[in-house]
């Protein structure tokens, strides 16, 4: 068994699914995970405006939405790429 550049000989590593839930006090793009600025930073018009992104999902009769922060490149990315399909939908029937 190899030793791991990272970890010692003795060394122990445990890992949950509580990761997946961690918050961070840096916001960070969903789609791409570039650091957002901060809120009061985002009203600068030189700083670039952020975009915001939902989830929508059904699971019965539940139905939930979830909001996620995009940085201005893939919110205007998946908001362009939104609409050309929506013409797509339109030119076939």
């Amino acid at each position: 068994m190899e030793k791991s550049p990272v970890l010692g000989k003795d060394e122990c590593v445990v890992a949950s699914h509580e990761v997946l839930f961690e918050t961070s006090d840096v916001a960070v793009c969903d789609a791409c995970g570039a650091a957002l600025p901060d809120e009061a930073a985002a009203d600068d018009a030189a700083s670039g405006a952020s975009g915001r992104g939902a989830y929508l999902w059904a699971r019965g009769d539940e139905i939930r939405r979830e909001e996620v922060p995009l940085c201005a490149s893939c919110a205007c990315a998946i908001g362009m790429s939104a609409l050309a399909r929506w013409e797509i939908e339109e030119e076939e029937g």
